[in-house]
């Protein structure tokens, strides 16, 4: 009886927290400036920072530049709506190459395969589904670009990576998720 007793509550603990807590894996859908869906990309929070799972099609075959970016709001044609790159203190600078430092959205280059499909795996150690400064849970919410060239690492401000060709929100705008509940969504 004891042990049913412990083992209860540990699993009412356990749920308890999980509720309470944001999530820890996201599926972002992917999206072209012709809002068709190309993809998705599976945001799962891991210790080392988040995991980035791409599979996405219909891109140029090639290395194509991936951000985070600060707000969640991908309109199209040109994702202009989802700001600048995630850069939580603002003093860091473009680009994984730069001598001070990347932005927290700075992610590597993903290679489209010569059919146009993507699927990589890439973790972006300094952004975070968890509660904190790196957190993508903000009154923002947060996005992810991918870009039409590669982004070379150093150049300012998103690494002369062309134009934005896919996004996804990853974590909805405050104001968003407060519209979907007022109209009962």
């Amino acid at each position: 009886m004891k042990k049913q007793l412990v083992l209860g509550c540990f699993a009412a603990v356990l749920f308890a927290g999980c509720a309470k807590g944001k999530p820890t894996e996201i599926e972002v859908k992917l999206y072209n400036a012709s809002g068709d869906k190309v993809g998705t990309a599976k945001v799962t929070q891991q210790t080392s920072g988040v995991k980035v799972s791409i599979k996405a099609e219909g891109f140029t075959p090639g290395a194509h530049g991936i951000h985070i970016h600060e707000i969640g709001e991908c309109k199209a044609p040109d994702f202009i709506s989802s700001g600048n790159h995630f850069n939580v203190e603002k003093k860091k600078k473009h680009g994984l190459l730069h001598p001070k430092g990347s932005e927290n959205g700075d992610l590597p280059n993903v290679i489209a395969d010569g059919q146009g499909k993507i699927k990589a795996d890439i973790t972006a150690p300094q952004v975070s589904l968890k509660e904190g400064k790196t957190t993508m849970h903000r009154k923002d919410g947060a996005s992810l670009i991918i870009t039409e060239n590669a982004d070379d690492g150093m150049t300012q401000p998103a690494g002369n990576s062309g134009k934005r060709i896919a996004c996804g929100v990853i974590v909805k705008k405050a104001s968003d998720i407060k519209k979907e509940k007022e109209k009962g969504k």
